[in-house]
């Protein structure tokens, strides 16, 4: 009867461990929820969702809805895009079409590999999410997911006002109706959401290792706090504080920092995930983001020079390369925030190290935690060619700077 009644825990203790994954996923999903939607009306489907708690790889039916929605894009794109004759004039308005050929070949490649591809990936990120939060013991309080989807939502709405100003001022400018740019105005849009759901990954994974580096600054601040001798010469009334010592108190078999560092692990491994995801996607945008600036300094400085030219066109080229800049740009501070965060963590556990009133096996697993961190350096590289940082940023305004030289001599032979 014994042996019959500890089976019977046992698989109800296993069914509520199950049900704590589901509830676990559920909220990590919640938190990306609207932007995913939207790659969904695009046809991008990264996974699908089985009775609100399982995540699994889209179906055949969803793979092709993707591939012939992209398809349809192109083709319309082609229908009413003008190509050029013998006049110079076509020529450059074809010209102002490249960086639009470059973002729909994006789209297509991405409706391939998004749905079919990578889609064990994103799945594996989000479980990996799930386990993570319940090692930090953020599952106990829903706030910290509301908060994340409210971040989310703000982003998108910056993000749909912001293209919706870009786009209206871009159709406002032209004499006439140009047709193909209702279809490619909305595959801007995407690329802009796929930075922003690159990005969002990113600003979870940096919240999550915040909380390991307050963890770390309780105990240290904690420890800081014993040492110091304070003479009290009447009773006092200690504050209340929030400030919660995860580590607990130091001792030999304290094995609390050794948690920490499998966090950290963790954490590196979703880190390198979302590189894998998102490589084929960064290096599409930094193209396209580059074909557009070089294309764009070409056809300024030839309409500059044109009898017709209007200061409403340049102002419409100028708030454009502002928008598909501005994509660069927050990839690379947000990732350089990401390892801003990495290394306070490296600094908190190096004092850790550096306490020698700690234990001896508290301070070895400090140790063995900032071997992890050199083995994580937590960089986004792009199929390992270069590093999605501040250092990019800077490499992207000196190519473009000289391409700018060499497009401004050669204008004067065109």
């Amino acid at each position: 009867m014994a042996q019959i009644k500890d089976e019977n825990q046992s698989k109800q203790q296993q069914k509520e461990n199950e049900t704590l994954n589901k509830n676990k996923l559920k909220k990590v999903v919640y938190t990306l929820k609207p932007a995913l939607m939207l790659e969904n009306w695009f046809g991008l489907f990264r996974f699908s969702i089985v009775n609100e708690e399982e995540l699994v790889p889209p179906n055949a039916k969803l793979k092709i809805f993707g591939v012939i929605l992209s398809i349809f894009f192109i083709v319309m794109f082609a229908v009413f895009v003008d190509f050029p004759d013998t006049e110079t004039e076509s020529i450059m308005e074809l010209m102002d079409e490249v960086p639009s050929m470059v973002v729909l070949s994006q789209y297509f490649i991405a409706s391939i590999t998004t749905s079919s591809c990578l889609s064990a990936i994103a799945i594996r990120i989000f479980e990996t999410f799930a386990d993570l939060d319940s090692m930090l013991l953020i599952t106990t309080t829903q706030d910290f997911y509301n908060k994340s989807r409210y971040q989310t939502n703000k982003y998108l709405i910056i993000l749909g006002v912001s293209h919706i100003i870009s786009s209206t001022l871009d159709l406002l400018t032209d004499d006439e109706i140009v047709w193909c740019k209702f279809f490619v105005l909305p595959i801007y849009f995407l690329q802009k959401l796929e930075v922003l759901t690159f990005c969002k990954l990113i600003v979870m994974i940096q919240c999550r290792l915040q909380i390991i580096n307050k963890y770390l600054t309780n105990f240290i601040e904690e420890q800081e706090k014993n040492k110091a001798l304070v003479f009290t010469l009447a009773e006092s009334n200690p504050k209340k504080t929030d400030k919660f010592n995860w580590i607990g108190c130091p001792s030999p078999n304290n094995m609390k920092i050794r948690d920490l560092a499998t966090m950290y692990d963790v954490i590196g491994t979703i880190c390198s995930l979302i590189n894998d995801l998102f490589n084929i996607q960064i290096f599409m945008t930094l193209v396209s983001t580059f074909t557009y600036i070089v294309i764009a300094i070409w056809s300024t400085l030839y309409f500059y020079r044109a009898p017709n030219f209007t200061f409403g066109t340049l102002t419409t080229i100028i708030i454009w390369c502002i928008t598909i800049i501005l994509s660069v740009v927050v990839m690379s501070f947000v990732c350089e925030r990401l390892v801003s965060v990495r290394n306070n963590t490296k600094i908190l556990v190096n004092k850790v190290i550096m306490n020698y009133d700690l234990p001896k096996t508290m301070r070895v697993q400090a140790k063995a935690f900032m071997e992890l961190i050199e083995s994580w350096p937590l960089k986004i590289m792009v199929y390992d060619m270069f590093s999605v940082d501040i250092s990019l940023m800077l490499k992207f305004i000196s190519v473009a700077t000289t391409y700018l030289i060499v497009i401004i001599q050669l204008s004067h032979f065109v």
